[in-house]
C-alpha cells in the first residue's frame, strides 16, 4: 500500500512539471517591462489667479524613452487641463491649493505611471486692475488687466470662472474704497472694500480682492434700513440706476497706524434716494432710504447724480487724503427741475434761480476746476443735449450759462477735469476737449474741437468709442473701442472690444498713446481702474510719493 502511494506521488510531480513548461516558461517567453522616471516636475508651485504654469517634464524609460510611445494627462483638481507631454497654460482656478498629477501611459502596455504635485492658487486682484464691463454675446461680462506687473488679460472670465452670468444688460461698474472693520458696513463693503456691478437694474457684489461673488449676492433695499424694525421699512420700488461713492474722511491715524475712513454712499432707485454713510473706525454709519423728491411723491429722479464740490481737505498737522464734498446734484425728470440732497433728503431749488428743463434728462455732471461752479448736461426727449454751468453760493444755486450740445450725442461719455476748466467727451469715433468756460459766450462744442480720430490709429469707419475713464493723477486716459459695427449684442466668436491706454498731460491736454489691447472684452460699457487702496490724485504722504503704476 505504501509503495502505491509513493508511486502516485511520483506520477502526480511528473504531471506538474510537464504542465508548467506546456505554460511556456522558458527564458524566451519571459519579457522586461518599460520601467518610466519622470523629472523635471516640483513638488509644489505657487501661482496667481492668471498666471502661466509651464512645466517641461523628462522621461527616461528602462527599455525607451521615445515620447511619441506615450499617452499623456495633466490634471488639475480633477479635471484635466492638457494631453500634451508639456504644460503650458493660463492659471485659470479659484485660490486654493489644488492637488494634482502628470500621468504618463504606455501606449503598447497600457501601464499608467502617475506623478503628483500641488498647485497653490493665490489671487492676483488685490491690486490695481484695469477693469472693463462689456457686453459680450448678448450677456454682461467682464475683463481685466493686473497692473503690479506684466501680465496677460483675463478676458470675459466671470461666467467661465463662476458658472452663471452677471445678467443681460450690463449698466455701470463702480467700487467702494472703504473697508469694512465694522459689521455694519457689510454688505455695502467686505475686506478691503467692494466691487459693484449694475446690471438688468441690480447692483452685483463682488469682493474687491478675490473679484468672487460674495455671499450677499445683490444689494438689496434693506441693506440701508439698518436695524430691523417693525412694521418692516418700506422700499417698494426699489431698483437701482446709479450709484456714487464720495470719499468725505480719508486721513492718517493720530493715535496709531493705518486711516480713518469715511465716505458717502449715493444710490438713487426707482427715482428715490437711497444713502449711506460708511464709516469702519471712529464713527458709526447711517443709513436712509426710498426718499423722494422734494418736488413731489411722484417726482422721479434721473439716474445720475454728482458732488458740486470736491474740495481737497488741508493737511494741517496730518496726511489728509478726502475731500470736503457738496452738496449731491440731483434732477427730477418729472417736473425738470435740480435739486440738492443731503443724506438723501433733497431740497428744491427755486426756478426763480434755476429755470425747470421740462422733458428732459440729467445723464452727467461732475464738480469742476472753477470754484463755486460744477457742470451738468441734460438730454432732451429729442436726444439733443445742454451743457450747463451752475453756479452756487451756500445754498443758493444759479445758472451760470448754457449751450446746445454741438457734437456731443446721447450716446457721449464724459470726463470733466479736475485741474484745469476742460471736458472731454466721446461722439462716435472721435474724442473732443471742450472749455467748459466757453458755455458763458454761448459757443457750443464743434468739430474744431476734435483732438482724436480713431481712423488716425488705423480703424475703419464703424469703429466707435463707447467709455472713456480719466486716473486719479489725470495722468492717463482710458478709452473702450467697439469694432462690432451695427451689433449692439456683441455676438460672435471673436472679441472685438479695445482698450487704449494714452499718456495725457494735464497741462498741455496733449494725448500720446502707451498701450493698445486688441480684443479683450465683448463691447465696453464702462473701463475703469480698480484701486485697492484710495490715494487722492494718486499720491501719498499728503500728495508727495506718486503710487500710480498704469
Amino acid at each position: 500500500m505504501k509503495q502505491k502511494n509513493i508511486i502516485l506521488l511520483i506520477l502526480a510531480l511528473f504531471i506538474m512539471n510537464s504542465c508548467y513548461k506546456d505554460l511556456g516558461t522558458s527564458e524566451k517567453d519571459y519579457r522586461e517591462i518599460n520601467e518610466l522616471a519622470i523629472e523635471g516636475i516640483d513638488e509644489q508651485y505657487s501661482k496667481d489667479v492668471d498666471d502661466s504654469l509651464k512645466i517641461n517634464p523628462k522621461l527616461t524609460g528602462t527599455l525607451y524613452s521615445d515620447t511619441s510611445k506615450f499617452k499623456y494627462a495633466w490634471e488639475i483638481d480633477n479635471k484635466i487641463v492638457s494631453t500634451k507631454l508639456n504644460l503650458q497654460i493660463k492659471v485659470d482656478f479659484l485660490p486654493g491649493n489644488k492637488i494634482s498629477r502628470f500621468i504618463v501611459e504606455d501606449k503598447e502596455t497600457t501601464i499608467k505611471k502617475y506623478y503628483r504635485f500641488n498647485l497653490n492658487v493665490s489671487s492676483s486682484t488685490a491690486g490695481n486692475l484695469i477693469m472693463v464691463l462689456s457686453k459680450s454675446k448678448g450677456k454682461a461680462e467682464l475683463s481685466y488687466l493686473r497692473l503690479d506687473k506684466p501680465a496677460n488679460w483675463a478676458i470675459n472670465y466671470f461666467e467661465s470662472r463662476y458658472g452663471k452670468p452677471l445678467g443681460t444688460n450690463p449698466q455701470k461698474l463702480g467700487f467702494v474704497m472703504v473697508e469694512a472693520t465694522k459689521i455694519q458696513n457689510y454688505p455695502f463693503v467686505n475686506g478691503f472694500g467692494r466691487i459693484m456691478v449694475l446690471a438688468d437694474d441690480q447692483i452685483a457684489l463682488l469682493d474687491k480682492r478675490t473679484l468672487d461673488p460674495d455671499p450677499t449676492p445683490y444689494l438689496t433695499g434693506e441693506a440701508f434700513t439698518g436695524i430691523s424694525s417693525y412694521p418692516p421699512p418700506d422700499v417698494s420700488g426699489y431698483k437701482p440706476e446709479f450709484f456714487h461713492e464720495g470719499i468725505n474722511v480719508w486721513r492718517s491715524n493720530a493715535y496709531g497706524t493705518g486711516f480713518q475712513q469715511m465716505t458717502q454712499f449715493n444710490l438713487i432707485s426707482g427715482g428715490a434716494l437711497y444713502f449711506a454713510s460708511l464709516a469702519p473706525s471712529v464713527w458709526s454709519p447711517s443709513f436712509y432710504f426710498n426718499k423722494k423728491s422734494v418736488y413731489g411723491s411722484n417726482g422721479y429722479f434721473s439716474s445720475f447724480g454728482y458732488y458740486d464740490d470736491m474740495i481737497p481737505t488741508a493737511n494741517n498737522n496730518l496726511f489728509q487724503h478726502g475731500y470736503t464734498l457738496g452738496y449731491f446734484v440731483v434732477f427730477d425728470k418729472v417736473y425738470g427741475r435740480f435739486a440738492y440732497s443731503s443724506y438723501a433728503s433733497s431740497y428744491s431749488i427755486p426756478t426763480t434761480d434755476v429755470k425747470a428743463f421740462p422733458g428732459h434728462d440729467l445723464i452727467y455732471g461732475s464738480a469742476t476746476s472753477q470754484s463755486g461752479t460744477s457742470f451738468a448736461v441734460l438730454k432732451a426727449t429729442d436726444n439733443t443735449l445742454r451743457f450747463l454751468l451752475l453756479g452756487k453760493t451756500g445754498t443758493k444755486y444759479s445758472l451760470a450759462g448754457e449751450v446746445g450740445g454741438g457734437t456731443a450725442t446721447a450716446e457721449s461719455r464724459f470726463y470733466n477735469m479736475k485741474t484745469s476748466p476742460y471736458l472731454f467727451f466721446t461722439s462716435g469715433n472721435k474724442l473732443y476737449k471742450y472749455n467748459i468756460l466757453d458755455i458763458k459766450s454761448n459757443s457750443t462744442p464743434s468739430e474744431n474741437n476734435a483732438v482724436l480720430s480713431l481712423t488716425s490709429l488705423g480703424y475703419t469707419a464703424d469703429a466707435v468709442i463707447t467709455s472713456i475713464f480719466v486716473s486719479r493723477t489725470e495722468m492717463t486716459m482710458i478709452l473702450g473701442v467697439s469694432r462690432y459695427g451695427s451689433d449692439k449684442n456683441g455676438n460672435g466668436d471673436e472679441n472685438k472690444g479695445d482698450i487704449l491706454v494714452f499718456d495725457l498731460d494735464k497741462v498741455s491736454l496733449g494725448l500720446t498713446l502707451n498701450k493698445k489691447h486688441t480684443g479683450v472684452a465683448g463691447i465696453p460699457v464702462d473701463v475703469q481702474i480698480k484701486y485697492q487702496t484710495h490715494w487722492r490724485d494718486g499720491r501719498s504722504n499728503g500728495g508727495v510719493n506718486l503710487m500710480d503704476n498704469i
